[in-house]
This record gives C-alpha cells, sequence and structure tokens, in this order.
C-alpha cells in the first residue's frame, strides 16, 4: 500500500497522471501548438483570446482534445499554467491585464521582435526581456522563460535528434515541471538561469532572422547538452 502511494504521489508531482489546466494566451501558430502539444500529454487547455466565439477560435478548439476559449483575463483566472503565445510587442500590455497570477506557473514563449524594411530587418523592441517584463508584472507568479528559440513546426514535429531549449527563470521547481513537459513532447532543455537570461535568448532570435533575411551566409545555432 506503501508503495502504491508513493507511486501516485511522484505520478501527481510530475503532472503526469493528474492533468492541469493550461491557459494558452494567443491562438497563432503558436498558441495552437503548444496547446495541441499539451493537451495531448493529459492537461485541460483554455485558449485565452479577445475573440473567444470567433470562427477561427472556435475551430482551433475543436482541433484540441479537451479545450475551450475565454477572454484572456477568465482564461488565467481558471488555470494552474498560463502560457504567453501573444505577439511580442503586446506581451507587456497582454500580461498586465491578466488579473493576479500569483503561485502560478507563467511560460513566456515571446520574443520582442520588431520588423522594418524589405527585406525586413529585425530589431529588439524593449530595453530588457520580455521574461523580465512579465516577472516585474507578476512578482508572486514563478516565470519560465521557454519554447522561444524554436519554431511552432518543431514544438509539433521535433526532429531527431531531440532539439535543446534553454529555459530561464527564478523558480527551479517551476524550470523543471516545464522540462518535463517539453520532455514528454520530444524536446530537451538546458537550465541557463535566471530570469535575467531571458534576454540572452531573446536576442539569439533577433540575430538568426537577420541572417535568415539579409545575413551574409546560413548558420544555425544550437544548445547541447554536455552533462
Amino acid at each position: 500500500m506503501l508503495r502504491r502511494a508513493l507511486f501516485v504521489v511522484l505520478l501527481f508531482a510530475g503532472g503526469v497522471a493528474w492533468g492541469e489546466t493550461v491557459a494558452v494566451i494567443g491562438t497563432g501558430n503558436v498558441g495552437m501548438a503548444l496547446g495541441t502539444e499539451f493537451a495531448g500529454l493529459g492537461h485541460t487547455v483554455i485558449y485565452g483570446s479577445r475573440t473567444p466565439a470567433a470562427e477561427k477560435t472556435q475551430a482551433l478548439v475543436a482541433k484540441t482534445k479537451d479545450a475551450s476559449a475565454a477572454h484572456p483575463a477568465e482564461a488565467a483566472a481558471a488555470a494552474d499554467v498560463v502560457v504567453l503565445a501573444t505577439p511580442g510587442m503586446v506581451t507587456e500590455s497582454v500580461v498586465r491585464g491578466l488579473g493576479d497570477l500569483s503561485g502560478k506557473i507563467i511560460i513566456d514563449v515571446t520574443n520582442p521582435l520588431i520588423f522594418e524594411g524589405n527585406p525586413p530587418v529585425v530589431t529588439y523592441g524593449t530595453d530588457r526581456s520580455l521574461g523580465e517584463i512579465v516577472q516585474e508584472s507578476h512578482p508572486e507568479a514563478l516565470v519560465v522563460k521557454a519554447f522561444n528559440t524554436i519554431g511552432w513546426q518543431v514544438m509539433i514535429d521535433p526532429p531527431t535528434p531531440a532539439p535543446v531549449i534553454p529555459l530561464a527563470g527564478d523558480n527551479a521547481a517551476a524550470k523543471e515541471k516545464v522540462a518535463g513537459w517539453a520532455r514528454e513532447m520530444g524536446i530537451e532543455s538546458v537550465d541557463v538561469g535566471g530570469i535575467y537570461h531571458a534576454r540572452a535568448t531573446e536576442h539569439l532570435i533577433v540575430m538568426m532572422l537577420n541572417n535568415a533575411f539579409t545575413g551574409p551566409g546560413g548558420f544555425e545555432l544550437e544548445f547541447r547538452n554536455l552533462d
């Protein structure tokens, strides 16, 4: 009996046996990818949208196992975990309107990108990282910068060997939970330290996009676990 009880406790702690409620704020490609993937892991997904009854939003709900849609603040209030999948330059205003998120894990997937010209030149749109801005907006929440260095297609169909994403955040337990969810998706991760280091991961995206649009030659950047 003790062994069985311990087994149940361990499953609960890892978020495997008991699904959690996840608010995915944003219904674009990234929101779709993470929403459908997290639902596939057994979690209940609520999409946060300005237009939850719109045909596009409802089509995404229908595509996602055990999902619904609500306005962003309503979705966040009902969730254990909040995923920010909004366009980067509106993230600050969106996150400030989500209400009290104390004690909740916030997975920040956003990048503050400004595109100008044709072909576009990409610049960094804030004086510090969006991860830090999100943490400052909700100081009692557990913010983890994650998934912002890979495309939505990779989230759905990760290649072999598994890609490695950086995790930045000030709470080790929150990062471990996000790492576990990523692993279940077929994606590995590396802990790069506190939320301050979110700015490094966001700047990497600026460099990679500028290389893709106007750079002198192709290159790829990737993280690797060395242990």
